[in-house]
């Protein structure tokens, strides 16, 4: 399987929703990467949600419909013919405006 990728940087925020954008895996797992799985969690929660359910071939995506003035954080899984990485490190919390 891949190596999992970089915590995810979150490059704009807006009333729901963000852009956020990442890295590939310094390994691919010897296999190509075929996409990438995102999921969000309320900060102050312990679940994670999955946002997409084909798999995200490019490496940027926009959560929406995220409660403002709550802070969220995002992570990322790399997927190939394999399986599944392990979820990257969460990035740094954010709050929708």
């Amino acid at each position: 399987v891949p190596d999992r990728p970089a915590p995810p940087i979150v490059t704009e925020v807006g009333g729901d929703w963000c852009s956020m954008t990442w890295n590939v895996p310094d390994y691919d797992g010897s296999s190509p990467i075929l996409g990438y799985i995102i999921e969000r969690k309320k900060k102050q929660s312990s679940r994670w949600m999955r946002l997409n359910f084909d798999l995200c071939k490019e490496m940027t995506f926009e959560p929406k419909n995220m409660i403002e003035g709550v802070p969220y954080e995002v992570r990322v899984f790399a997927v190939n013919a394999i399986g599944m990485s392990r979820p990257s490190e969460p990035s740094k919390a954010f709050v929708p405006l």
